[in-house]
């Protein structure tokens, strides 16, 4: 039995076409279509079968590893190191949060799903990437997904209309007056922390290439920022600002990271208030931010790390909110944070894993950019860099879900190419004569 409410004819028609598009292109063009699933397909309206719900993310997701595995493109890719350190916290996460659930068939239908979401999409972006083209490919297919995005994006936050409307997307967020866009996403915050990360690359060809075009595909993105209306995307852009102007001096990158560490520590502990009240509460954008809450979150964490280091809450999830803050009334504890979302679902050692992850992930984007000759190659790999520097900015105010997850596991697969090409490069200088 299945259920299809929720799911408009045009979201049918598009799904359908999407995946008849990844069937019919080829290798090298896969990325394509997926990329316009991220941009396009509401993430969460799904067709429901029995138990089981088919988001639009894993019919696209399954439907892809079928066509890789019965084209025998599977074969071309090797597991690196960042390859594995991925699967291993995901596994590790399904395993944990499996353990300490407490409906234990319910929880390993929800990590099944989550498999699907996570591994078999990854594989898939993974094996969509095989040479730099596919690289420009991205770059490229995200300009033209944001230029058509452009006016569904003025109509929504002018009209308080969303055109999206038509694919199942018709709730309007608005905050002290002030209409915030999501598009097809299912919150503002992570359309406007979406927005934010694609600017790094597609800065990044515009630095490279010129072109008043593309300069206008950054100002789009810039503006989708704007009209989100959330403090967490415009600080991400602020961040993004500020590598992206750190590209001459890239070679001090380790240097800035140190730097950084030991300033958060002495602040830490010079303050009255821990490090997360700056962040949180003094650091405000937006008037009506829930910054207050991020800082609570944080706090509850930090005093209940005991209880939650090891196994995590499994499906109970933490109930910090009926502790800490209950004169708030809130029914469940939002975790905003995806770091510490990984953690109260998997145990610190996956929410560890998952750090690791991110920092190999950057260090080998920013280690392949400087290992580059030409400027628009040093530039390529810079802007995935600085997008996954994005992500790593966005995990401290929103946990991610829906298609956004997508743009991450594509930032993570770039990572792993990027590793396979270091590799390369070195195997070739080393073998060479002098």
């Amino acid at each position: 039995m299945s259920d299809l409410s929720g799911v408009t004819p045009a979201f049918s028609l598009l799904l359908f076409f999407l995946c008849v598009a990844i069937v019919a292109v080829k290798r090298e063009n896969i990325i394509v279509p997926l990329i316009i699933a991220m941009c396009f397909l509401p993430a969460d309206i799904s067709i429901q079968v029995m138990t089981l719900d088919f988001y639009a993310v894993r019919v696209v997701a399954l439907v892809a590893l079928i066509r890789i595995y019965l084209s025998g493109d599977s074969d071309r890719v090797r597991m690196n190191s960042i390859d594995r350190l991925f699967i291993f916290y995901n596994v590790l996460g399904a395993v944990v949060y499996i353990l300490a659930s407490q409906n234990k068939a319910g929880a390993f239908i929800f990590k099944s799903g989550n498999f699907v979401d996570s591994v078999v999409l990854y594989v898939v972006l993974r094996n969509a990437i095989s040479s730099k083209d596919s690289l420009r490919l991205i770059v490229k297919t995200f300009s033209i997904c944001v230029i058509v995005l452009l006016p569904f994006i003025i109509f929504e936050y002018y009209s308080a209309s969303n055109l999206f409307a038509l694919l199942g997307r018709s709730a309007i967020s608005m905050r002290n007056g002030e209409i915030r866009t999501s598009a097809t996403f299912s919150h503002a915050i992570l359309f406007g922390s979406f927005a934010a990360a694609l600017v790094p690359i597609l800065w990044a060809k515009y630095k490279s290439s010129g072109g008043m075009g593309r300069l206008v595909v950054v100002i789009c993105c810039v503006f989708f920022v704007y009209t989100s209306s959330s403090s967490g995307p415009i600080v991400v852009l602020a961040g993004v600002i500020f590598f992206l102007f750190f590209f001459r001096w890239k070679q001090y990158s380790r240097q800035l990271f140190w730097l950084s560490l030991t300033a958060a520590t002495i602040i830490h502990f010079v303050r009255e208030s821990p490090i997360w009240h700056l962040l949180y509460v003094r650091i405000s954008v937006k008037s009506g931010s829930t910054g207050w809450h991020r800082y609570l979150l944080v706090e509850a964490a930090v005093k209940e790390f005991w209880n939650w280091w090891l196994l995590g809450y499994g499906d109970l999830g933490p109930q910090w909110h009926s502790k800490y803050w209950s004169y708030t009334h809130a029914t469940f504890t939002d975790v905003t944070n995806h770091y510490l979302l990984v953690g109260v679902r998997g145990g610190v050692f996956t929410m560890l894993l998952f750090v690791l992850l991110c920092y190999k992930v950057v260090k080998t984007l920013g280690a392949c950019s400087q290992y580059q000759d030409s400027v628009e190659e040093q530039w390529l790999w810079w802007g995935f860099a600085v997008m996954m520097l994005a992500h790593c900015i966005s995990f401290l105010s929103v946990a991610y879900f829906g298609q956004i997850t997508m743009l991450l596991y594509l930032s993570i697969a770039v990572g792993a190419f990027a590793l396979d090409e270091l590799n390369e490069q070195r195997e070739i200088e080393y073998c060479s004569p002098e």
